[in-house]
């Protein structure tokens, strides 16, 4: 679409967030809650905020909904989890892909050759209710979503609908200047 575009990821590739990879099996609850929220804050102070200033699209795998999911099968609550979290800029978009438990099950082991501690030890069910249940509260806090069940559609036939709410965006975007 000659969009610039910024693909970016968290944990980020600082060495905040090669700590919080490894820091997985070490720590739990709140204190890897406040990492991953410090990670998500240079983030945007380093990444997203300048990708932005210079009008670029940024389109990060993971961001704070993550956090209201895996800090929550950590034993965390959504209020300390949102509480550290608030100040994050929302994005244009949120994008939350969601897929029955067995399918999820199934990409993991064929997708993955080491999973995380979450992904060992949690149930998909749990987790999918997670990501619902986040995608509800962050639309109470503002954020725009678009929640999509990633099993009942070609992955083509996904990209393509997340395609045309970018395009809708850009559009109003357009339209506004």
């Amino acid at each position: 679409m000659g969009c610039s575009v910024l693909r970016t990821k968290e944990p980020t590739g600082s060495s905040l967030g090669d700590f919080l990879r490894n820091a997985e099996e070490l720590y739990g609850k709140e204190i890897l809650a406040c990492i991953a929220a410090a990670d998500r804050y240079f983030h945007i102070e380093k990444e997203i905020t300048p990708a932005l200033a210079a009008g670029r699209i940024v389109l990060s795998d993971r961001y704070v909904e993550s956090s209201l999911v895996l800090q929550r099968l950590d034993g965390c609550s959504l209020e300390f989890i949102w509480s550290i979290n608030s100040q994050v800029l929302a994005p244009d978009l949120s994008v939350i892909l969601v897929a029955d438990p067995t399918i999820l099950g199934q990409r993991l082991a064929i997708e993955r050759t080491k999973l995380s501690r979450f992904e060992r030890e949690e149930t998909r069910e749990q987790e999918m209710r997670f990501y619902r249940e986040a995608a509800e509260f962050i639309v109470q806090k503002g954020f725009n979503v678009l929640l999509l069940e990633n099993d009942k559609q070609p992955v083509g036939d996904t990209s393509e609908c997340i395609v045309i709410e970018i395009q809708k965006l850009l559009n109003m975007k357009e339209e506004v200047s």
